[in-house]
């Protein structure tokens, strides 16, 4: 048939034209009932100087030289409605130096001269124009075209990203543990959250603060979070999920992806709503918690003793000889609350308990606060907040009370023997504990308890 064609387009008459032609994987997806999705290849040919597309052909595997062949002679002779004439170009122009070299003699044939071209953005614009009005919105784009942003840096996004998903570490840790996370490790702070426990979406979110991590994990709406806080991310998904350029350029470049549904998008969430690609600098961040969080997670957070766990790792060449600092766990409580939940480690066992250290750690707060309103010494004083720590301690664990009440602190100071066994039974101790009780207990006379 080829052949034919090629008789048919030699009669024709030539003009000075230049056209260009792509052989490349088109910007949709064909999505078979039967089958998986798949993208079409698109052979697209245009002529230069008028910006027309002349004929476009969709296959569903890579064009060999004489599909290319057979859609350039197409657009000699039936070329699409609106595109001109029937005319035979000048010139060829093709962005793939090996179809160059499969069609070249053959367009000679016909007195058309073929040459290479690296680049045809005319060809990219329209694919991207046709992509536009199928999806009716703008094409999400491409990592590479963020200022900034290099091969190598998005390669190890690419590769950091397969090798977090491999790893899964939200095997280990859950979606409401955040990871303090500083990149180098004397700069700022930010916070990372693993996704994945919950079993339906997996990836890594950074959070710009403490305050941010409250409002995310208090609220109850989640499309709420994305007109109050600003965040970014790498999430995994299926390939149909990808924006077509960093499909494209993976194809190109060969960077990995872990599976069929661990194809990394990165997007950043900017109140009210808005959705967009992050920076360099943003994307560097993500490569490098991705490599470093499996790593900490396993290694350090499993062990639940000591110290709260901190690590620093070493980054690949890409990040400049930087490295990445984390630390476990992140209070999402406020001073205040963190205060009180630090002096009452310790004194409860479940959740029942723990409340009701919160209600006598709370009001041993309140005695203290008054205790500086007093003309006591600030030696006093400090000896009394001690004692108050003791008292506390020993009412949550020897006191057996369901409910909370200052009530519990009226009549003679409770505990002594506990007191003497487990702190101090030097006289000067216990009449020092004595007499923090008895103070304890005129204030709370003073508040109108035991009348």
């Amino acid at each position: 048939m080829t052949g034919k064609l090629l008789n048919k387009a030699h009669r024709l008459r030539q003009n000075d034209a230049t056209w260009l032609c792509t052989a490349r994987r088109a910007r949709t997806w064909i999505t078979p009932k039967d089958r998986p999705p798949y993208r079409p290849y698109a052979v697209l040919v245009l002529e230069q100087e008028k910006e027309l597309i002349r004929r476009i052909e969709l296959e569903d595997e890579q064009p060999t030289p004489d599909v290319v062949m057979e859609a350039l002679l197409k657009a000699m002779l039936r070329p699409m409605l609106g595109a001109g004439r029937r005319v035979r170009p000048a010139r060829v122009s093709l962005d793939d130096a090996d179809l160059v070299e499969a069609l070249k003699p053959r367009l000679a044939e016909i007195d058309v001269r073929c040459d290479h071209r690296p680049s045809l953005p005319l060809a990219d614009a329209a694919l991207r124009e046709m992509e536009v009005q199928m999806t009716k919105q703008e094409p999400i784009p491409g990592l590479l075209s963020v200022p900034g942003v290099t091969e190598p840096l998005v390669r190890e996004l690419f590769a950091a990203a397969a090798q977090y998903y491999r790893q899964a570490p939200w095997r280990w840790i859950g979606n409401a543990s955040p990871i303090e996370v500083r990149y180098p490790p004397d700069g700022r702070a930010r916070y990372a959250v693993v996704l994945g426990s919950g079993g339906e979406s997996f990836g890594l979110s950074l959070y710009e603060s403490v305050d941010d991590l409250r409002i995310v994990f208090s609220s109850t709406e989640p499309e709420q979070t994305t007109e109050q806080v600003s965040w970014f991310s790498l999430d995994f998904d299926e390939a149909t999920m990808m924006p077509f350029d960093d499909l494209d350029a993976m194809e190109k470049h060969g960077w990995p992806v872990a599976g069929e549904k661990a194809y990394p998008l990165a997007i950043k969430a900017i109140p009210p709503g808005e959705w967009h690609v992050p920076s360099a600098s943003e994307i560097a961040w993500l490569a490098a918690a991705l490599r470093a969080i499996p790593h900490f997670v396993t290694e350090h957070l499993p062990a639940g003793r000591g110290q709260p766990p901190e690590a620093r790792y070493a980054l690949p060449p890409v990040h400049g000889g930087q490295q990445i600092a984390l630390r476990y766990p992140v209070s999402l409580l406020d001073p205040e609350e963190q205060e009180l939940e630090e002096y009452i480690e310790g004194w409860y066992w479940d959740e029942p308990s723990h409340e009701f250290a919160r209600q006598v750690g709370a009001f041993l707060f309140q005695f203290m606060d008054y205790l500086e309103t007093t003309d006591l010494s600030e030696r006093t004083i400090r000896k009394h907040e001690s004692n108050c720590w003791f008292i506390g301690k020993l009412e949550c664990d020897y006191g057996y009370h369901d409910t909370f009440s200052p009530e519990i602190f009226l009549g003679e100071p409770s505990y002594l023997s506990e007191f003497k066994r487990k702190v101090s039974d030097s006289r000067y101790a216990v009449d020092s504990y004595k007499a923090t009780w008895r103070k304890l207990e005129r204030y709370v006379r003073s508040l109108g308890y035991g009348e």
